[in-house]
């Protein structure tokens, strides 16, 4: 399950797997650039519907934007979930609701720390 559309002329450029040992969530997230300059992110897996919810979550808000703002929305919500914040500029905020529930935001920040890996294996970011 997952968005795992292929562009025409599409490169690969970073992709990271992960999973949650807790609940056997499992996630492939790929980064790559389209025919047209722009970063695309698909990822495809299998796990609760919170780790996947996440996933496209974080793909309609990030998709399309360039390696340092991705990367910059992925470190701001990891950070807010370690913090337990309350309020984050995009849809993201919606999953706040789980940061003082340590196994569910496990979950939640699954796709996001992936995109740090991915991002970093491709050279267009640093882990998060």
């Amino acid at each position: 399950m997952g968005r795992r559309d292929r562009v025409p002329g599409e490169v690969m450029l970073g992709r990271a797997e992960l999973m949650t040992l807790t609940c056997g969530d499992r996630l492939e997230l790929r980064v790559a650039r389209d025919g047209e300059g722009r970063l695309r992110i698909t990822w495809s897996g299998r796990g609760c519907e919170l780790s996947r919810g996440s996933a496209s979550l974080l793909t309609a808000e990030l998709d399309g934007l360039s390696a340092s703002e991705m990367a910059q929305r992925s470190d701001r919500f990891l950070a807010a979930m370690g913090r337990r914040e309350t309020s984050l500029p995009g849809a993201e905020t919606f999953l706040l609701v789980v940061a003082a529930n340590p196994v569910r935001s496990v979950c939640a920040t699954l796709a996001w720390r992936a995109l740090g890996q991915a991002l970093s294996g491709a050279g267009l970011g640093s882990p998060g």
